[in-house]
């Protein structure tokens, strides 16, 4: 497959008896060959989406998870998609494809899960049918934890294009030995390699792998695997630091006081397990009970940055040495690129960065920054104005397109999700100061690409990027 760089190479043997006489002899070699990602036969084409829908294929016959369909009328010419309620046992979930058979990039359209597409709703108002569309699985690699193998395989890969093309030569897949979630991985428009999908690390991860235990502060609902810089693990969470959905008192659950009672304490919301929804056509997405798989775990300060990060940790502009990111990968810095203090405007003007990863991610991204302010309301620096990159898409739409794939996942405040479907929200490992870290926000059209300051207590999402 010349679109993809794979090629075969076959070694012939041939046994001569003995007994055989001297002749020409002609034979045939039959090959099956299995495209490397995607090696499960697929459902093939849906064949009953009804017009006015959108209807979402999980395309393989091992999946987990179910998705309804999603309504589209006449007057349409754009819409988001959901994201992905599916998953599969040693594939990473890349997003949408407008064909099944997406393996030899031959013609076919990628989408992230939640990206915004245009379409023309009066084709899919006629008998041909609603929009079919089809998950993409990439077949995981080995071992996340597996350094080298990882090195390799992101040198390898394609840096993804941001003028509205996409095909497959920028993704790959790789699994976290702690508790067996594979990861789609794409190397992104910054050069650097990062997951694209949300971290999925429960509690339960902490019985997988047995090491020495290394607490920090006063070792409170959290246990520390080795340290970030071990080469054979990872750090997880404590079998005690799973909180129930709705609680709201501590130390046991989430709570809305801006303290070291509510911060250094581990909590997390697991969303993709036992309570995953089920879409329906009248679902509405941004509800509590939306528990989508793709929406991954929600987590608070301390517990993303695996206890290292905690209320007291306030130097400004500073980052943490270690989190729940698995060894080898870390939570992207944030914080401001360009400020000689953190008050006053910055002008960030055709600048980039090359030591704030969300910053240059977005920038890389977007192509264009127009202007920063700082918002005092909020006690600190707020957000760039970003405009649309190449393509024209918007900032939003940039960063949630294929193969960049953030979400609109909200957060979890006082135990609740708000912003579900409306909003997408991503720590850093960057302090504002005491009580307050920053953060990726995509909201509307405009994107702060982790200079958004928030409280280390809420539970926000979380994305892990490869390299030191």
């Amino acid at each position: 497959d010349t679109t993809l760089g794979v090629k075969l190479e076959t070694t012939y043997a041939a046994y001569i008896s003995s007994s055989q006489p001297a002749d020409t002899y002609v034979g045939q070699v039959k090959y099956t060959l299995v495209h490397p990602y995607n090696n499960t036969p697929k459902d093939g084409p849906i064949t009953d989406c009804p017009a006015n829908s959108i209807c979402y294929s999980p395309n393989a016959n091992d999946t987990e998870g179910t998705m309804g369909q999603q309504p589209i009328t006449d007057s349409d010419t754009s819409t988001t998609l959901l994201a992905s309620n599916f998953s599969r046992t040693g594939y990473g979930f890349a997003g949408w494809s407008d064909r099944y058979d997406y393996s030899n990039d031959n013609g076919a359209k990628f989408y992230g899960p939640q990206e915004t597409i245009s379409f023309d709703a009066g084709k899919y108002s006629t008998t041909n049918g609603g929009l079919r569309l089809y998950a993409i699985w990439i077949k995981s690699e080995g071992s996340i934890q597996d350094k080298d193998k990882v090195t390799s395989v992101c040198n390898s890969l394609t840096t993804a294009p941001t003028d509205g093309t996409a095909n497959l030569k920028s993704v790959s897949a790789f699994t976290d030995q702690r508790d067996n979630e594979t990861y789609a991985i794409a190397r992104l428009a910054d050069g650097n390699c990062w997951m694209i999908e949300n971290l999925r690390l429960d509690n339960s991860a902490a019985l997988t792998i047995a090491n020495t235990n290394n607490p920090l502060n006063d070792g409170t609902n959290v246990t520390i695997k080795h340290n970030y810089a071990d080469t054979t693990t990872s750090n997880t969470l404590s079998p005690t630091s799973n909180v129930v959905y709705n609680a709201d008192t501590a130390p046991n659950g989430w709570c809305t006081t801006n303290s070291a009672a509510c911060d250094d304490q581990s909590r997390l919301r697991t969303n993709n397990t036992a309570n995953r929804a089920t879409y329906t056509e009248n679902q509405n997405v941004t509800s509590q009970d939306a528990n989508i798989y793709s929406y991954g775990n929600y987590y608070n300060w301390y517990s993303a940055t695996a206890g290292r990060g905690t209320y007291s940790f306030s130097t400004y502009n500073k980052s943490v040495a270690g989190d729940l990111c698995p060894v080898g990968w870390h939570l992207p810095t944030g914080g401001l690129a360009y400020a000689s203090s953190n008050t006053g405007s910055v002008n960030v003007t055709g600048k980039t960065s090359t030591f704030r990863e969300f910053y240059n991610l977005s920038y890389k991204t977007m192509n264009e920054i127009k202007t920063a302010y700082e918002d005092t309301s909020n006690n600190g620096f707020s957000a760039y104005t970003l405009t649309t990159n190449n393509s024209g898409k918007t900032a939003t739409q940039a960063l949630r397109s294929y193969p960049n794939n953030f979400l609109y996942s909200g957060y979890v405040d006082g135990g609740f999700l708000v912003y579900r479907a409306i909003g997408g929200f991503y720590w850093s490992s960057t302090a504002r100061s005491t009580g307050l870290a920053f953060s990726l926000r995509l909201y509307g059209s405009s994107v702060s690409p982790g200079t958004l300051d928030y409280y280390k207590y809420v539970g926000r999402t979380v994305r892990c990027v490869a390299g030191s």
